[in-house]
């Protein structure tokens, strides 16, 4: 009986995450169309810089990602932990699932209606070529590994606490720590941890190729190395706490 009650839960929080998310983006849509009225020109950065807004990443996009993460609070039964041999090859197995959930759902709510809004906004675009098609890709890329980080980082606070709400505040605070210093110390050259990086990224347009393409690569390399050194803690972490409980292994 509970576990078909929180299987219904984990069901109305996925629900809910796209829903929200889709709503959200259909009032973004709505709003770029309306700018697109006024202004004749556009390029795709300036599309991309409508789609994703600081303040609505970090309050809307995030909130709403972690709400669909919590749906994975199954995967810390005991009962499914003790499948495993070594509590390291759980945490892997925990990865590879949101790893995949993440994807679908970055595909579904993000890259899709982006794909929408640029073919339905073509003919005020000024140019669509190789690069600006490129520069999707890369822009797509960097801000799926953002929320990889922020999901990451939600893993490991449950894992260690079981605090949910405690979690999902972590997780929301990293974002948080960017758009104080953006829009309220108004810091313009910094580039932040997470959610900075990606709208500095933006600056990146009127680059040439090639140097467009050499930030993207030092971009990735952050986003994956920040992503390898979480898991790297975790993986330490778990070998000094009790998994099922949260607590410390007994040192005997």
């Amino acid at each position: 009986m509970e576990l078909r009650k929180f299987s219904h839960l984990n069901l109305a929080r996925k629900f809910t995450a796209y829903f929200a998310t889709l709503l959200v983006e259909f009032i973004l849509v709505i709003s770029t169309f309306e700018f697109l009225s006024r202004n004749k020109t556009w390029t795709i950065d300036l599309i991309l810089g409508q789609m994703f807004k600081a303040n609505v990443i970090t309050f809307f996009y995030v909130p709403i990602f972690l709400l669909l993460i919590s749906s994975q609070g199954y995967t810390n039964n005991y009962l499914i932990i003790l499948k495993y041999s070594y509590v390291e090859d759980w945490w892997k197995g925990k990865i590879r699932i949101f790893l995949k959930e993440t994807l679908t759902y970055f595909l579904l709510t993000y890259t899709i209606p982006l794909i929408v809004t640029i073919i339905l906004n073509s003919k005020y675009l000024k140019v669509l070529s190789y690069k600006e098609f490129i520069f999707i890709v890369e822009y797509l890329i960097i801000a799926f590994l953002l929320l990889v980080i922020y999901g990451t980082v939600y893993l490991i606070v449950l894992t260690i606490i079981k605090k949910t709400i405690a979690a999902y505040v972590t997780g929301v605070l990293v974002s948080f720590i960017d758009f104080i210093f953006i829009y309220i110390f108004k810091t313009g050259n910094f580039s932040g941890i997470t959610m900075g990086m990606l709208i500095n990224f933006l600056m990146s347009y009127s680059l040439s190729p090639k140097r467009q393409i050499f930030l993207f690569g030092i971009y990735l390399s952050y986003f994956l190395l920040l992503f390898g050194v979480l898991n790297i803690i975790m993986t330490n972490t778990l070998k000094k706490i009790d998994v099922c409980r949260g607590d410390k292994k007994s040192e005997n």
